[in-house]
């Protein structure tokens, strides 16, 4: 008897147990959703809201009650959307250096003729110096981009130096570099900033009592500020071992 009762109880707590399975929620659905942009969608974000998520390529197949695969397709449609456009390439202007290299001599000294449209960058340095003549030795063109620079434009330079009341022959090495060039759109003239600016001449200068090269070094470096057109004179160094001193008179433009 005491059987029976038992088997009774078990039978009752199974159909009970039976009834709340039933009720615990509604009947899960399984929907598959085929997306147009599957590197847009990343289905990690359905993690944890109830749901089985299995993905194969551009297919989600969702499993879980109505509601909330309901609400996984409205989440995973917001994602399957086209990227958005490229951003436009940025274009950046390039800019054209001239480094004109002069020569001033305390004497008078016929040479290369200083191009005349330097003739108010001269005259600023003549009202302060009391050099007797300027020459051109040469002219370095370096051209960069708009927020890049040249950390080296080495060349050779095939220029004059004075001596005494006459000139001789002086080629050379230079080493130019700017460490990068910004513009700002202005009127009348767009404003450039070069930024550490230096220029380094090694100058042939005959032979030694030795018979051995003789070289004079010059240097200048600095930052600067200017006008797009204007020219502008950087600096003055005195030539090692000469009563010369160089003076380096810049222009910049941009250019297509």
């Amino acid at each position: 008897m005491k059987r029976k009762i038992g088997a009774f109880i078990l039978l009752s707590v199974s159909s009970l147990t039976g009834q709340q399975v039933t009720l615990v929620g509604p009947t899960p659905v399984t929907k598959a959703i085929t997306l147009k942009y599957p590197a847009r969608v990343d289905t990690n974000v359905l993690d944890g809201i109830g749901l089985v998520i299995k993905r194969s390529g551009d297919v989600v197949v969702v499993t879980g009650p109505q509601e909330r695969v309901e609400t996984a397709e409205a989440i995973i449609k917001q994602l399957d959307v086209p990227p958005p456009p490229p951003a436009p390439a940025e274009h950046r202007k390039d800019i054209q250096l001239t480094a004109y290299m002069i020569i001033a001599s305390p004497s008078s000294v016929q040479g290369t003729p200083v191009p005349k449209d330097l003739d108010s960058a001269i005259g600023q340095v003549s009202s302060i110096f009391p050099y007797k003549s300027y020459n051109l030795f040469d002219a370095v063109v370096v051209r960069m981009e708009e927020g890049e620079g040249r950390n080296a434009n080495r060349g050779y330079v095939a220029g004059a130096l004075p001596q005494g009341q006459q000139t001789f022959p002086a080629g050379g090495m230079y080493d130019l570099s700017v460490a990068s060039v910004g513009m700002t759109e202005a009127v009348p003239a767009n404003l450039l900033r070069l930024n550490n600016f230096s220029l380094n001449l090694q100058i042939h200068a005959g032979l030694d009592k030795d018979g051995k090269d003789k070289y004079q070094h010059v240097s200048v470096a600095t930052n600067i500020d200017m006008k797009e057109g204007q020219k502008i004179v950087v600096g003055k160094a005195n030539i090692d071992g000469s009563e010369n001193a160089l003076i380096v008179v810049l222009t910049a433009k941009v250019v297509d």
